[in-house]
């Protein structure tokens, strides 16, 4: 019979020193029903994916960064422009530090992709975060499949990088690289 009367006088002792304004007691009683915040969870950010650039060609536009504590995590997406279909086309993308230092590079395939189509890809450069990053270069490591005349035979690094495009993009910054074809092999003399 007492017990309702001295609920509420506790109640409101508690109210008087501030005790209730913590978020523990706030989720305890149901005044907060969402979760608390994790101070690990990553931090993301992203927008609209650009999928042209005014030319016929493959945009690749970086448009999703999720930052870790000691990782950063981009998404990525492909969109051919081109009249033909891409079978394969492989991208590097490199993460440079301060000094133009190449810290780390990481290869993303894309695959029969028609004509208006997109493809869509994560890249995670670990025990580096995101702000440290200077830029991300992207190269052409040679192996792309385009047509009927380019295929993984015929092709050396840099010869498909002519078909892609790099959106810029507001997360980070995102440069094409310019690769100089490889030296030619010298010719074997058999005796």
């Amino acid at each position: 019979m007492f017990k309702q009367p001295i609920q509420a006088v506790a109640l409101l002792a508690v109210l008087t020193v501030g005790g209730c304004a913590t978020d523990d007691f706030q989720r305890a009683v149901g005044l907060d029903p969402g979760p608390p915040e994790n101070p690990n969870a990553p931090k993301i950010s992203r927008s609209e994916p650009v999928t042209d650039t005014g030319r016929k060609a493959v945009v690749v536009s970086i448009h999703m960064k999720k930052e870790f504590p000691d990782a950063c995590m981009l998404g990525m997406t492909f969109t051919n422009n081109l009249d033909i279909k891409v079978t394969n086309l492989s991208i590097r993308l490199t993460a440079y530090i301060r000094g133009n230092v190449k810290y780390d590079a990481i290869t993303r395939n894309f695959t029969n992709v028609k004509p208006t189509e997109s493809q869509y890809r994560e890249v995670v450069f670990t025990q580096i975060r995101c702000d440290e990053i200077d830029y991300i270069g992207i190269t052409d490591p040679g192996r792309c499949a385009i047509g009927e005349d380019m295929n993984r035979f015929t092709t050396q690094p840099g010869d498909c990088a002519k078909f892609v495009d790099v959106a810029v993009s507001p997360h980070i910054t995102v440069r094409k690289i310019k690769q100089e074809p490889p030296p030619p092999e010298p010719d074997v003399v058999l005796p």
